[in-house]
């Protein structure tokens, strides 16, 4: 991929962003041929889909890589990425590091994609795609709003043992905080994330209608008909042929209203604070720990004093 700085539909990307689209290219063909070996279905997602359809590549102001991938194959990937994805690839999950929810994340050594809430995490911070699964969601709405409520509750639990953040002045806020934290100690984190993956995925088995991306987050408009995951089509990426949903047009309108009409949003991520295609996030973490540590002091001795 050309990591020369240009101009793509009036908006402006630097060199450093084209640097770090072509290291997620290449996590994204690196994932592609795993799957195609196995013989596993994936398709892109999210702003990556979108990008294949309306732009055939990434959108000038994206910087990351969705794909998804229906449960039973995203947990055949799981059971094969110990020995399919060596160094410098990284394999991220609930079981292999401190990550909190459903979604996997393949991380490239040696490169830096660092997030504001992710500063005190000792988890890999390397440039990374998202692949997601596609779990199938209960048919009853009643029932579904249960279990939604229960994924989302189960999920912050294991959210705050990774990100927790005390209070200087709330200790009945620190002594429940203190109790989540203990508790999954005992049982162990990747103990408790196996117990809310296996939650996630109880229907993956049943004829319900529906699937949706509920491991990582809920909304409405992720909602999707399993119809529209019948079969797969290739459009251009870049420089490669990527795999997309054969219902791509009701996925994206139901997720972006009328998609073919570009919106253009920031170049960044909010939750970036570091991307860095040529250094290792090891380089950036004692810095960001120190300036973000006086910063949370500050900010926390101000409101104490102002009660």
């Amino acid at each position: 991929m050309n990591i020369e700085a240009e101009n793509r539909n009036g908006y402006h990307i630097s060199a450093e962003m084209k640097s770090v689209w072509a290291v997620e290219m290449q996590l994204l063909t690196k994932t592609l041929e795993v799957c195609e070996k196995h013989q596993l279905k994936i398709w892109a997602e999210g702003g990556t889909l979108l990008g294949a359809v309306r732009e055939h590549g990434f959108i000038p102001w994206d910087d990351d890589i969705d794909m998804a991938m229906p449960r039973k194959d995203f947990d055949k990937l799981q059971s094969i990425a110990k020995e399919e994805f060596k160094a410098p690839f990284f394999y991220q999950s609930g079981y292999t590091d401190l990550l909190p929810n459903g979604v996997v994340k393949l991380r490239m050594d040696n490169t830096a994609a660092i997030e504001r809430v992710s500063v005190f995490c000792n988890h890999h911070q390397g440039i990374f795609i998202d692949i997601f699964p596609l779990d199938v969601m209960p048919d009853n709405e009643k029932e579904s709003k249960l279990f939604i409520n229960n994924v989302v509750k189960k999920r912050k639990e294991l959210s705050t043992f990774c990100y927790h953040n005390y209070s200087l002045s709330d200790w009945k806020y620190n002594y429940r905080i203190y109790k989540k934290i203990k508790t999954i100690k005992r049982k162990g984190f990747h103990n408790c994330f196996k117990e809310y993956e296996q939650y996630v995925k109880q229907y993956m088995y049943s004829d319900n209608k529906n699937v949706s991306l509920v491991a990582w987050f809920y909304k409405d408009n992720y909602l999707r008909d399993r119809q529209w995951y019948h079969d797969t089509i290739m459009l251009p990426f870049e420089d490669i042929l990527l795999p997309i949903p054969i219902g791509y047009h009701q996925i994206l309108t139901k997720q972006f209203g009328d998609y073919m009409t570009p919106v253009k949003a920031p170049a960044m991520h909010e939750g970036f604070i570091c991307l860095d295609a040529g250094k290792s996030y090891l380089d950036f973490l004692p810095a960001l720990r120190q300036k973000y540590r006086i910063e949370s002091l500050k900010t926390r001795f101000f409101r104490f004093t102002k009660k």
